[in-house]
């Protein structure tokens, strides 16, 4: 059998056994493969790892979140009473959904031979509750609301430029090496590896560095 072929067999197969897995309804944060990995007054961190041929729970999204993908997967979706449609999951890939008045209940499905990798963000807290006229960061925009800026980093961006005071964000590695987040409030040093998110407390002065010449793909969420 022609390796195409295989792979197509592999993906049929995962499907046909994503349809097969219980119906459970759960709110988001206690489905078993959305791990809460932090939490505080303004966010939950969910980091979901789904491995090839596993679905999850149906689940219940009902808080205002910020996605970020992170792994190039080929999954599964089912909103409830609805038939299963497909998708390519592209790492980097971002968004925004309120869930509000609506919310969304759901399962997924991996239908890949790989691991599925995404981060959700859920927002419980502004920071600002007074309109503020603060400019976005000097790096590239990807969207913006009333919630939240998402920005776009590459090797261009990291020019060593402090940051000062801003509200709390959460930066995620999608690909590349060498990165370096410097809290020069505190004079502390952490490295950032991809596929791994880190949390910035509001009012923190730092910078970015990289001492690397490879592609560099980072999402930086920035909460209002």
């Amino acid at each position: 059998m022609k390796k195409n072929e295989h792979k197509k067999m592999t993906v049929l197969t995962l499907l046909l056994f994503c349809s097969t897995v219980l119906t459970a309804q759960v709110p988001v944060r206690e489905e078993p493969r959305h791990h809460p990995v932090l939490q505080n007054k303004y966010i939950r961190l969910l980091d979901v790892w789904l491995p090839a041929g596993d679905t999850t729970l149906f689940h219940i999204h009902a808080t205002p979140s910020l996605f970020v993908i992170l792994s190039n997967t080929l999954t599964g979706s089912q909103t409830q009473d609805s038939t299963w449609s497909n998708s390519q999951s592209k790492a980097g890939t971002t968004w925004y959904r309120s869930f509000s008045p609506d919310k969304l209940v759901h399962r997924v499905c991996n239908a890949d031979t790989l691991i599925f990798h995404v981060n959700d963000i859920e927002l419980l807290s502004q920071y600002n509750t007074t309109p503020s006229n603060k400019k976005p960061l000097p790096f590239p925009v990807e969207f913006e609301n009333e919630k939240a800026v998402a920005y776009r980093l590459t090797v261009n961006d990291f020019n060593q430029q402090i940051i000062k005071n801003r509200g709390p964000m959460i930066a995620e590695l999608v690909a590349g090496s060498g990165i370096k987040f410097h809290d020069t409030s505190n004079n502390q040093t952490k490295e950032i590896t991809a596929g791994k998110y880190l949390y910035i407390d509001p009012g923190t002065n730092f910078y970015f560095s990289t001492a690397a010449n490879n592609e560099i793909e980072m999402v930086l969420f920035e909460i209002k």
